[in-house]
């Protein structure tokens, strides 16, 4: 029997983040994915760290989405010391393009309360997004551009913080499926798995769309697979200056020149497939703002299963059994929050003081 001071359930970014700062703080942790790290949600999203467009309201989740921007570049120069592992890490901002008249009045409600608390969102004509993004030749009333937004490369960030999981010395454990929680007098002792018994007083799911282990968990979580299919295609380089959203699909070009376009919101759905359906919403949303995928090439496609607990929201903290924790269910924003969800996640487990207030995130608020 292997024995750790804390067991991480799950290789994806939420926790591999929470292993390397734990590992760092003087823990040893081991983290145990039942496939590869980074195979599942984190692998397959386009990278866009939005932080302001999608927020409707000033929030305990908009608040956490604003630390986890400012925590992003010396997170990114930390994995990168440690692993040796350059990230495409660029903050270019991001364009928000507005189709109809309702949708622009919901982006100036929202620029109006954001730039009350000093964020930056500026109001572009059809004229001048169409200056800033020459290929944007779509149709759309106009645009609101975020310029403290970001990007990044998530595969790239994955292999980065695997490696600085392991450069800090963290057990990680691929192919390896979590079967049960031990748990005796209502307090954690370990897990067992389809390879082993590990023994640890502290154990935290990570496991994102599987959360509930199938119904083995011990604790009732109620997230759900929502699927989102992505497709790749190859262009110029330089064809679209910085990542766009819109109410119909978003896009996004890496350095290389590759440009990624999604994505679905298919809530249940728990299957990595692509679908007729799917495909032909995406390139019917991309094609109602640009025609500059016309002449690219295809070059892939794929699905991923995003965690989503019913509201969007993550779930987070300790439940309602001693040194049982749960970090799951962020959804849209888990490449983003990350950085946040680590140390605010390792303060709680080893100081139960953290700096941030996450009770609104509780998963014992379902299992009262």
């Amino acid at each position: 029997m292997a024995r750790y001071d804390v067991i991480i359930l799950g290789g994806g970014i939420i926790g591999c983040a929470l292993a390397e700062e734990l590992a760092r703080r003087g823990q040893r942790v081991a983290v145990l994915e039942r496939g590869t790290i980074g195979s599942e949600a984190s692998g397959a999203a386009a990278g866009i760290l939005c932080s302001q467009g999608d927020l409707t309201g000033p929030d305990a989740l908009f608040e956490m989405c604003q630390q986890a921007r400012r925590l992003y570049p010396r997170w990114i120069a930390r994995l990168q010391r440690r692993s040796g592992i350059r990230v495409d890490y660029t903050q270019r901002g991001v364009l928000h393009l507005v189709t109809t008249r309702r949708a622009e009045q919901d982006m100036l409600r929202r620029a109006r309360w954001q730039r009350r608390l000093g964020l930056r969102m500026e109001r572009w004509s059809p004229s001048q997004v169409r200056r800033h993004e020459p290929a944007l030749d779509g149709s759309y009333v106009g645009g609101f551009y975020m310029p403290g937004e970001a990007e990044v490369d998530n595969a790239l960030l994955m292999r980065a913080l695997a490696q600085a999981c392991r450069a800090s010395g963290v057990d990680v454990r691929e192919r390896e499926s979590v079967t049960n929680i031990v748990v005796r007098r209502q307090a954690v002792r370990g897990v067992k798995t389809d390879q082993a018994s590990h023994d640890a007083p502290i154990v935290v799911n990570c496991l994102g769309s599987w959360a509930s282990m199938g119904g083995a968990f011990p604790i009732r979580l109620p997230v759900a697979p929502a699927r989102g299919q992505m497709l790749a295609f190859h262009g110029p380089k330089g064809m679209f200056r910085r990542p766009m959203m819109s109410d119909r699909g978003y896009l996004v070009q890496r350095r290389d020149g590759r440009v990624l376009v999604g994505s679905t919101v298919e809530i249940g759905q728990g299957r990595r497939a692509l679908t007729y359906e799917g495909i032909r919403s995406i390139l019917c949303g991309v094609r109602h703002l640009t025609s500059a995928l016309d002449a690219c090439v295809f070059v892939d496609a794929w699905a991923g299963l995003r965690p989503y607990s019913g509201t969007g929201r993550p779930l987070m903290g300790q439940t309602i059994i001693e040194g049982l924790y749960v970090a799951t269910g962020h959804f849209r924003h888990g490449i983003l929050l990350a950085p946040i969800t680590a140390k605010i996640m390792a303060e709680l487990i080893l100081h139960r003081r953290p700096s941030f207030n996450f009770s609104p995130f509780s998963p014992c608020r379902f299992n009262t």
